[in-house]
């Protein structure tokens, strides 16, 4: 029997995450089961279960493949020392869901059944603490060029992250619920209302 290549497992549990992201859209987290997506993938629950074992290691996969590549740039430019405005850092973050047709309502939808899933709800912490840490070390460089002290410049970039991430679960919180809207719009106009 051939050795299955990396690339081809990536292909392969892409293939089932664009299947659930699918169900998960039309028929919600919890209504979802892995049979609708065998169904919708057209693969073998075998398949299926070879590569996620429940909700919560789809859920994973997903913020990873979509939203984490994205952090993991943003955090690279930081590290490098490149000064990044909060307000570029949350567009570029925002970015993602555009970039990636990834649904806000869903979204929505995993943090609302994070409340009551243990394992989903685990998933969603650490995403969040990976969220932080990419932001604050994005911001780093932005912060340093704002104060002197070494101490006050993580502490900013740290406040700076927990601001952007509640800037971010705005935006994915109003576009789930009243539509579709642009990052660069959303940041544009929460910029020109704080400023004020």
């Amino acid at each position: 029997m051939p050795k299955v290549s990396d690339q081809y497992r990536e292909a392969r549990r892409d293939e089932i995450a664009q299947a659930a992201i699918r169900c998960l859209e039309r028929n919600g987290v919890r209504d979802t089961s892995i049979a609708d997506i065998v169904a919708e993938s057209g693969l073998s629950t075998g398949a299926i279960y070879s590569h996620f074992s429940n909700k919560a290691e789809l859920a994973r996969y997903i913020v990873g493949r979509f939203l984490i590549v994205r952090l993991d740039a943003l955090e690279a430019r930081g590290r490098a020392g490149e000064v990044l405005p909060p307000r570029e850092v949350l567009e570029s973050m925002l970015g993602a869901f555009a970039d990636h047709d990834l649904s806000p309502a869903l979204v929505v939808q995993f943090w609302g059944e994070a409340m009551v899933d243990a394992d989903l709800k685990r998933e969603m912490t650490t995403t969040a603490a990976r969220l932080f840490g990419a932001l604050a070390t994005a911001t780093l460089p932005w912060a340093r060029s704002r104060t002197a002290s070494e101490d006050a410049a993580a502490a900013l970039a740290r406040e700076s992250a927990r601001s952007l991430a509640a800037l971010a679960q705005g935006y994915i919180a109003n576009t789930a619920v009243f539509g579709p809207r642009e990052p660069a719009e959303y940041v544009a106009a929460a910029a020109s209302i704080l400023s004020s």
